[in-house]
């Protein structure tokens, strides 16, 4: 049975083989696209950083824009180069659980919750894709740990933990806000004179990626202002405070709920069962300092995104490592006394938290709201531009073709050499789901003004870049053309002395 008793050798020995195994695990299920509209906005600001064109989006990341920067010079391709961060960030932010876990409770709950988070479906999905979520869960949980060592009363830790956590601020400045109360907890018995040290070094830290920030985005007022109008963009519907009202409230919940249950995944149960055990028992806990250090981390995170806004699922991982401690330390009390059972229990629930992952579609139940983010689910991404792309660069030439997309972002990264018309969708999850963004104004064009040269016949063609805007086309005749994973590719085109009109709802053929 392990023990808590120092010994280095053999820490060391688990730490190789929990990052070999999270590493060796992820690389051969890399994506090869960039997986999301974000990502595309990282792979702009590799070229250019300007947080007004939104590369990338507010309020920045300029240090992980940096970070991508110099790790493209072995790479020379941001899709590469971001998704190498993840799976190494991912490998690492795993060893570094397993040394938080054995902080907090001891060397088994540290190896118990480390392999929960490597085989969490949704932390894997995250390790394999261009986005800086498993990096920022490295720095948290590093953050963290030091913290907790710090509070425990090893000095030696206060100063690496304040440095990792004001880095962590320009990797995501949320951050660094989210954590604020722990950190204040954690260095409340350090003494003034620390204490006004670290936070001078913070200080320091934070300037040194946030003076860069401001000035490449044109100075302070300017950079606040850009904050606002991307603020007002997507937290009027879901801020209490900004007008979103019990609706805001209840999507933000229900979207809090659901990305939790997944990335927590089957290790959740150990955590139910052992709470409904302590209740029956009437047994309460007995380390409350701990218990409040847990708090800390999970509560402004929880508030946060329940009554101002919660975006895409891998912003729980700012608090899921806290979640899935208290699944691992419950199982281990639940099963101290039975080695054999914990080892056998533990395995069960990686193998179905793998299984999860490697075999579940995207959609188990069928088209509708209830969307995995499975190895599924990355092929059929990658698949899902690959396919279109390939057709497009096969079929159709760029000087007499243009594209009408809502996934424009990806078409313009990727097909720069083609005219784009983008149609908004209101995305999921938000007011009016699935229909045009009514906002944009009607706009009726023609090729030449396109700067479209007709072919030999005479024709452009206009390409219908995704399946759900078909249905928005006035009576127009599409052409599909198959593509190699299923699906069609539909067009449609343009002769002599016709226009196309696309916005506020529609699109269509008209005699110009």
């Amino acid at each position: 049975m392990m023990e808590n008793t120092p010994n280095r050798r053999q820490d060391t020995w688990m730490a190789i083989g929990l990052f070999l195994l999270t590493l060796l695990s992820r690389i051969p299920f890399r994506s090869q696209i960039l997986y999301h509209w974000d990502s595309v906005n990282f792979a702009y600001a590799m070229r250019e950083f300007d947080v007004a064109k939104e590369q990338p989006h507010p309020p920045g990341y300029i240090a992980y824009v940096w970070l991508c920067r110099l790790v493209d010079v072995f790479f020379h391709d941001p899709q590469t180069t971001m998704v190498w961060i993840s799976v190494v960030a991912s490998a690492l932010a795993v060893v570094a659980l397993f040394y938080l876990g054995r902080s907090v409770f001891n060397r088994r709950v540290g190896l118990i919750v480390a392999l929960f988070l490597a085989t969490s479906p949704l932390f894997w999905f995250y390790g394999e894709i261009a986005l800086p979520h498993t990096f920022d869960t490295l720095l948290v949980i590093v953050s963290v740990w030091w913290l907790y060592e710090t509070m425990k009363g090893d000095l030696r830790y206060l100063y690496p933990a304040v440095a990792v956590l004001s880095a962590a601020g320009g990797v995501r400045q949320q951050t660094i806000v989210f954590l604020a109360p722990l950190l204040l907890f954690a260095l409340a018995r350090v003494g003034w004179g620390r204490f006004l040290v670290a936070g001078v070094l913070g200080a320091i830290i934070c300037l040194a990626w946030f003076v860069p920030l401001v000035t490449l985005n044109g100075g302070f007022s300017n950079y606040m202002r850009v904050m606002g109008e991307f603020t007002r963009r997507f937290q009027s519907t879901t801020s209490v405070f900004m007008g979103g009202g019990w609706w805001g409230v209840g999507r933000n919940l229900r979207k809090l709920a659901m990305y939790a249950a997944y990335g927590w995944g089957v290790s959740l149960l150990p955590a139910l069962v052992y709470a409904a055990y302590r209740l029956w028992r009437r047994e309460w806990p007995r380390c409350w300092e701990r218990l409040i250090f847990l708090l800390l981390w999970m509560a402004p995170t929880l508030v946060f995104y329940a009554v101002i806004h919660m975006g895409q699922q891998g912003l729980v991982f700012v608090f899921l490592p806290a979640l899935l401690l208290i699944s691992a330390v419950g199982m281990e009390r639940l099963l101290l006394a039975r080695s054999r059972w914990l080892a056998a229990t533990a395995a069960l629930l990686m193998v179905a938290n793998v299984a999860i992952f490697f075999l579940s579609p995207e959609y188990p139940l069928g088209p509708g709201p209830l969307r995995l983010l499975t190895r599924a689910t990355l092929l059929n991404s990658d698949h899902y531009y690959q396919d279109r792309f390939a057709v497009i660069e096969g079929s159709f030439a760029p000087d007499s073709t243009a594209i009408l997309a809502a996934n424009w972002h990806h078409v313009e990264y990727y097909l720069p050499e083609y005219t784009m018309l983008p149609f908004g969708i209101v995305s999921k999850w938000e007011q009016g789901a699935g229909e045009p963004i009514e906002d944009r104004r009607e706009v009726v064009v023609t090729p030449a003004e396109l700067r479209l040269r007709p072919d030999s016949q005479g024709e452009t063609v206009v390409t219908v870049f995704d399946p759900e805007l078909l249905s928005f086309g006035e009576d127009l005749a599409f052409i599909q053309v198959p593509l190699e994973h299923g699906g069609e590719l539909a067009y449609f085109v343009l002769t002599e002395g016709q226009a196309i009109h696309y916005g506020a709802g529609m699109f269509g053929v008209i005699e110009d």
